[in-house]
């Protein structure tokens, strides 16, 4: 009776414990943001999302084209655009880095999990420069306006069914006034109510024609007679029908909504991962984990052959590992685990374990009756050695995060998080918890 008293009260003191419940509320948290919120999409069961090594992918690397050099601001505006084209095509989260080489050149690099190389190409392959034209006499055209005049847009659909059973697609926009009225300017040198279907409106990306409409089909009404009375801001362009007319609206509609790159691009190099290769690369990661963990568990049954020490440290091993899963998954954080991540997880892994220890031998020498000044005070020399420690690896990172990109940002990002994790929230509760276990 009494032992289980002891037992009671040894629970009760662990888990009343300020640092233990932190801890307890922290797991909580990041199981909400791995499965809960916000609502897993496509199926998968996890928040998480995956690099180009692991859901296959392609990365581009653009080098921007300009005759002087580029400076650092309109490299971080081509950045922002690229960034919003991306976005406003569906793709979250796509990591894109600018670099430089020894002669200044400037540099995009970005990742596409997910995406061939071919259909990451038609996004960030062009500017996206928007221009819309007049046919003025003949074959002959006069230039309108750029994308610049653009100043909202959104993507239709005819609900009637054209020839062939297909649906019509396009693209609804607003012209600036400006634009507005440099079409009525250029629409009103020529006869166009009287002639409309002889003065085509046309429009291009790119320099590549996707529109090309009459002013009117109507002798008497439409568009040509509302440039008669004056600017028109409202416009549409007919994209084509079935997926192709789809799949080209939507480009316009990104390229409307982001503007164009202010600079030409060019590919510098390229690479592609299968999807499979990627299934296979997300597969040895987890065994190699996995295995991970077992040769942990092995090296801490060699060392100490007690399950009361051995199962709380396995135990806080694995919730480190939780933990940075959920802060990679919350909302306003949102990582992209590729290789480079899982290789700092698995460091932080091992360090853990290295920390771990400490504490635990420091506690084991309090002896069987230890007071509770002494258990204070081995615990704060384990703990100075933690800290040194910690410090030491996050002041190797900082640099690497700084002076890196890519794969070398995310290393040293999920090495320093994993880190604090275990200072801040698993390395406390672990000291109270093996402190109770043994000395009870």
């Amino acid at each position: 009776m009494a032992d289980k008293k002891g037992e009671q009260g040894l629970f009760t003191r662990i888990l009343f414990d300020y640092r233990v419940m932190a801890l307890i509320a922290v797991l909580l948290l990041s199981a909400v943001f791995l499965f809960v919120y916000p609502k897993p999409t496509d199926g998968n069961l996890t928040n998480l999302k995956f690099g180009l090594d692991f859901e296959g992918g392609s990365q581009i690397k653009l080098q921007l084209l300009n005759d002087s050099t580029i400076t650092d601001e309109q490299l971080q505006q081509t950045k922002d655009i690229m960034l919003s084209k991306v976005n406003n095509y569906g793709l979250k989260d796509v990591p894109i880095n600018t670099v430089r080489d020894d002669k200044g050149n400037a540099y995009m690099l970005i990742d596409f999990a997910g995406l061939d190389y071919d259909e990451a190409m038609k996004i960030v392959g062009t500017p996206g420069l928007f221009e819309m034209r007049i046919q003025s006499y003949g074959n002959e055209s006069e230039h309108i306006l750029y994308g610049q005049d653009v100043i909202g847009a959104s993507m239709v659909s005819e609900s009637a069914q054209v020839a062939g059973g297909e649906t019509s697609y396009g693209v609804s926009f607003l012209l600036s006034d400006a634009g507005a009225q440099a079409f009525h300017e250029v629409a009103s040198k020529y006869d166009i109510l009287n002639d409309p279907l002889n003065h085509k409106v046309i429009m291009l990306l790119d320099n590549k024609e996707f529109h090309r409409a009459p002013i009117s089909t109507s002798p008497n009404g439409g568009l040509a007679a509302e440039l008669l009375k004056g600017p028109v801001k409202q416009m549409r362009a007919d994209t084509g029908t079935g997926k192709e007319g789809y799949e080209e609206s939507k480009l316009v509609w990104v390229d409307m909504q982001s503007g164009a790159l202010p600079f030409n691009v060019e590919v510098a190099g390229s690479g592609q991962v299968p999807a499979a290769q990627g299934a296979m690369f997300k597969t040895v990661v987890i065994i190699a984990a996995l295995l991970a963990q077992a040769a942990i568990g092995v090296v801490m049954y060699l060392r100490y052959r007690e399950p009361r020490i051995i199962l709380p440290m396995f135990l806080t091993s694995l919730f480190e590992i939780f933990i940075l899963l959920g802060f990679a998954s919350a909302p306003f954080v949102q990582w992209e685990i590729d290789l480079p991540s899982v290789a700092a997880i698995i460091a932080v892994i091992g360090t853990g374990i290295d920390q771990l220890i400490i504490i635990t031998d420091e506690v084991m020498t309090t002896g069987r009756t230890p007071t509770t000044k002494r258990i204070i005070q081995k615990m704060s020399q384990a703990f100075k050695i933690i800290f040194a420690s910690a410090a030491t690896v996050v002041v190797a990172m900082v640099p690497l995060y700084f002076m890196g990109f890519g794969s070398l940002k995310g290393f040293a990002l999920t090495t320093i998080v994993g880190v604090a994790i275990g200072i801040f929230i698993t390395r406390p509760a672990y000291g109270k918890i093996i402190s109770e276990i043994l000395n009870k």
